[in-house]
């Protein structure tokens, strides 16, 4: 465990807190504000995991409560005015999900019909071969780099399904009408999928700027304008890329806010689409 790491942890009240320096590991242990199951978590990890798997830190044995030190009964039909503005000022529970590659999408889109014109024309350029054989042998080439440009731009598609099972997944937690499953699995239904998809698309925005406006931690999140996702629509390859800049843009923020202090992460379960 590097000295210049930092951590984040989870606290007794289920609250984020940190980052804290490794270095300071140790004295948070001693001082009894992390603990062998107290979830933790620093860059280069894909999920949080408990303090007793970081190695060089030791452990106080919990010495057994005396009555007390025991936790006072608390009645459930009972809840002040306290208790009460504690859960409305909790921020939203942002899921564990990773950030969008931008540059990379826009990347495969270029390289994508940069191959595939470049194949085109080595296709036309070619001499006219004596036989079959040397005319398969003169349209390898071609075919193969418009092969390359053909699977960028599928890369691209698919990283596109990605973001928008990504932004389901975000609302889902808020009360998201449509499951990111659902919300990719029935394009793919013949005839009925392009429909499916502008439901997905145009129900996005409203959606997306309601649950973010509710809370203290995603107030600041980027809005969805419906006039992007009618470009998405009507505009296949520019509307396309328009749209995917601004849902990129809100599912960063949402992975970035939900590693700052205050908010109120989700742990990850382990499932979902993880390319990135």
């Amino acid at each position: 465990m590097s000295e210049a790491q930092s951590w984040i942890y989870i606290d007794p009240a289920g609250q984020q807190a940190g980052p804290i320096p490794a270095d300071q590991l140790q004295a948070y242990i001693t001082a009894g504000h992390i603990t062998t199951q107290t979830q933790v978590w620093t860059d280069g990890l894909t999920e949080w995991i408990t303090a007793d798997k970081l190695e060089g830190l030791v452990f106080q044995p919990a010495a057994a409560a005396t009555p007390q030190e025991q936790d006072p009964q608390i009645n459930p039909g009972t809840t002040t005015p306290d208790t009460l503005a504690t859960e409305e000022n909790e921020g939203y529970p942002i899921p564990y999900i990773k950030k969008i590659n931008f540059t990379l999408y826009i990347t495969c889109i270029i390289a994508g019909f940069i191959f595939i014109a470049l194949g085109f024309v080595l296709l036309v350029s070619a001499d006219t071969a004596a036989s079959e054989a040397e005319a398969f042998n003169k349209a390898l080439i071609p075919m193969t780099v418009s092969g390359i440009g053909t699977i960028a731009l599928i890369v691209a598609g698919v990283m596109h399904l990605i973001a928008i099972h990504r932004v389901w997944a975000l609302l889902k937690p808020g009360g998201g009408s449509i499951s990111p499953g659902l919300a990719i699995g029935l394009i793919f239904i013949p005839i009925f999928g392009p429909i499916w998809q502008i439901i997905v698309t145009c129900k996005m925005p409203g959606e997306w700027n309601r649950i973010t406006a509710q809370y203290s931690n995603t107030t600041g999140a980027p809005p969805f304008t419906i006039a992007m996702a009618i470009c998405n629509i009507l505009i296949p390859l520019i509307g396309q890329i328009l749209w995917m800049r601004e849902i990129s843009r809100g599912i960063n923020f949402m992975a970035s806010a939900r590693l700052m202090p205050g908010s109120n992460p989700q742990l990850s379960t382990g499932g979902g689409i993880v390319l990135h």
